[in-house]
């Protein structure tokens, strides 16, 4: 807004959640038989996916960020001081988690890994001369 000299600024993120997967490790003793051969290279086991890919994923990820500014002018010499605030939404969706799949009671499969940072905020200032 030149005539005030205030700057402002938005950034609106909106993605789909991390993809979801189920890795098992099979035994060579268990795929053999539906293979009729062993492994290849004499594997002991091979890691198996048990959601197919690109079919589940996870929360949404929305994100909102803003940033506003004043300019101040003293003759030559331009400042901003500005504010940011990340995640202004304060959301806390998944950005990654374990795919790690064991079927027993004791799995730490789709365990959060990551989340979004919380809301936080910066203050700033910028000197032109």
């Amino acid at each position: 807004m030149p005539k005030i000299d205030v700057q402002f600024g938005v950034s609106y993120r909106s993605s789909p959640g991390p993809q979801i997967a189920a890795n098992s490790v099979a035994a060579n003793a268990s795929v053999q038989p539906s293979l009729g051969r062993p492994l290849s290279g004499g594997a002991a086991n091979v890691t198996v996916n048990m959601v197919e890919p690109g079919t589940l994923f996870g929360d949404r990820l929305n994100q909102l960020d803003l940033r506003f500014g004043k300019v101040l002018r003293s003759g030559r010499v331009r400042t901003v001081i500005s504010f940011d605030l990340y995640n202004a939404l304060n959301g806390n969706p998944v950005l990654s988690e374990n795919a790690t799949y064991r079927d027993t009671t004791v799995s730490g499969w789709r365990i959060p890994t990551s989340i979004l940072p919380a809301r936080f905020a910066k203050f700033g200032v910028q000197l032109d001369f």
